[in-house]
């Protein structure tokens, strides 16, 4: 019995070692009166509504910590795709829907998530549909 004991006991002390990680970003601002010169961006956008776009993502978490799924994902500065906790995957088929397009964005989504629930593992599938746009820059 000790040793199967011990053994298990370096294991699981690694694991929640190799859990505990911090990244601290630290910069300094320039100090003193600083006066940017910004125009605005002036662009529209052009939506192609003769195809929708498709795209769907899916992670399997397993004993809440180890997470399968995508490692690609649009990134969209100040826009919010919900407080529920399925962004990572959103973003991620918001990416394979416009991946290989000649899209800049997806306009008008529509997401349909579902999940699956275990005692061990979730499973979260999203699947994105939306039309493509394309910014046109003045």
């Amino acid at each position: 019995m000790k040793q199967f004991l011990i053994p298990a006991a370096i294991v699981l002390g690694l694991v929640g070692l190799n859990s505990c990680t911090q990244l601290t970003q630290t910069a300094r601002l320039a100090e003193g009166p600083v006066v940017l010169g910004v125009d605005t961006i002036k662009a529209h956008v052009n939506v192609d509504t003769t195809k929708s776009l498709i795209g769907m993502s899916s992670t399997t978490h397993i004993l809440g910590f180890i997470r399968l799924g995508d490692n690609e994902f649009a990134d969209f500065p100040g826009i919010n795709l919900g407080f529920n906790g399925n962004t990572r995957e959103k973003r991620a088929a918001v990416y394979k829907a416009l991946d290989g397009t000649n899209a800049d964005v997806l306009v008008n989504p529509k997401y349909i998530v579902r999940e699956q629930r275990a005692f061990f593992f979730r499973k979260t599938t999203v699947q994105v549909a939306g039309f493509g746009g394309k910014f046109v820059f003045e």
